[in-house]
């Protein structure tokens, strides 16, 4: 019987640079699972051994090893039928497929996540994990556009995605930036070859009452190479010899950005390009109605009905901003290491953070700003709106154990 017709679909569908594309593990996995699709079982055996030389704590490794074995003495039908675990040959078959599935990711084609539309200047890189895939994807920053470095497979919580609560075991849905990094000398082994922390939960995580805490990107574990699919308490997990390379892009003092996606929508860069400088010219209108002292023309950009920020609504800001606007005779603007993103998990939701310089007749004031911006309207008159304003959260934690 065939070994794994998924497998051979993949394989023989793959590009034929995809081998640059990824890790020397991850390849000679695949390679070994092709030379044993392809009933050359010798070959197989030979690789999977380096394999096991190279990386002795590979559990998927070990797994194929025991495969090979037992096809001495009867046909394989699955992967897997050497264990006698059901439920680790069914973490087995998804770390399969999620590495394998990779090759058919529209990353690897040119595309882009519609979650990343322009990226600051102080940020060298940007990390999007992908959930679904079990994917981290590191985006090098040209000139504001993101493009494709090099990718990750990785372990998330072990209830799957959307974190609501403490305990729930969970990996959130957000954006977020790394906020410091904690070597593994302060760590126990579970968090192997260090942790960069992110800032959960964010601003928008706690106007949605999301609670927990401790969410990492962090290594494995010695006793193993990589963890399966689903098996953290919640936190973004890659193997240490992974997170050793990837430390080399994550910039902890720069706050790295990190986009945790359910699911990426991947553009083609000329659509990219297009959402890019809808948004753009989103941003500078706000800022030429604000410098404009025409209070109806400025107020026009944030929600009557979902703005909520300091604990006032849209008619308690009006009647506060009015007031305040009264008094200026100018206004100017100006603002530099903008980031805008697509947040994850909502519909059409924007985030823009930035540095601000703010000057007026009687007020000048610098702050790293962040701006929730929404589409609302009819299709006939569809327009974004604020529906949150204030100062960027450095989310800064202390040395502690992730509580999650």
């Amino acid at each position: 019987m065939k070994y794994f017709l998924v497998i051979l679909n993949l394989l023989f569908c793959s590009s034929g640079t995809y081998a640059e594309q990824i890790s020397s593990y991850e390849n000679q996995l695949l390679q070994s699972i092709q030379f044993m699709q392809q009933g050359d079982h010798g070959q197989a055996m030979s690789l999977t051994r380096s394999i096991l030389d190279e990386f002795p704590n590979s559990k998927l490794g070990q797994m194929l090893y025991a495969d090979l074995l037992l096809a001495k003495t009867q046909p394989l039908s699955s992967v897997g039928s050497g264990l006698q675990s059901k439920a680790n040959r069914q973490n087995f078959l998804l770390e399969l497929k999620q590495r394998l599935s990779h090759q058919q990711s529209p990353a690897l084609q040119g595309f882009i996540p519609d979650n990343i539309l322009f990226l600051a200047d102080r940020h060298s890189h940007a990390i999007v994990v992908d959930l679904e895939q079990s994917r981290i994807y590191v985006y090098k920053n040209q000139a504001g556009k993101p493009v494709l470095q090099t990718s990750y497979f990785s372990t998330i919580g072990l209830r799957g995605i959307g974190k609501n609560k403490r305990g729930d075991q969970k990996t959130p849905i957000g954006v977020y930036h790394v906020t410091r990094y904690i070597d593994d000398k302060e760590l126990p082994d579970l968090y192997g070859s260090g942790a960069f922390p992110i800032n959960y939960p964010n601003i928008w995580d706690k106007r949605k009452k999301r609670t927990g805490d401790g969410i990492w990107l962090h290594g494995t574990p010695s006793y193993t190479y990589n963890r399966a699919p689903l098996a953290s308490n919640g936190c973004i997990v890659v193997s240490n010899l992974d997170f050793e390379d990837i430390d080399l892009f994550i910039q902890a003092e720069n706050q790295t950005p990190v986009l945790v996606v359910d699911h990426i929508n991947w553009l083609s860069p000329e659509s990219w390009r297009q959402q890019r400088n809808e948004m753009k010219q989103v941003f500078s209108n706000w800022i030429i109605d604000w410098e404009s002292l025409e209070f109806d023309r400025f107020k026009r950009h944030y929600s009557e009905k979902n703005y909520q920020a300091h604990g006032r609504n849209y008619k308690n800001w009006v009647r506060y901003q009015r007031k305040i606007n009264s008094k200026k005779t100018y206004i100017n603007v100006e603002y530099e290491n903008l980031n805008m993103f697509r947040y994850p998990g909502e519909k059409d939701l924007i985030l823009m953070q930035f540095d601000q310089f703010y000057q007026s007749n009687n007020l000048k004031i610098n702050l790293a700003k962040q701006l929730f911006w929404m589409k609302s309207g009819s299709e006939e008159n569809i327009s974004w709106k604020i529906v949150y304003e204030g100062r960027r959260d450095n989310g800064i934690e202390k040395i502690t154990q992730a509580r999650k």
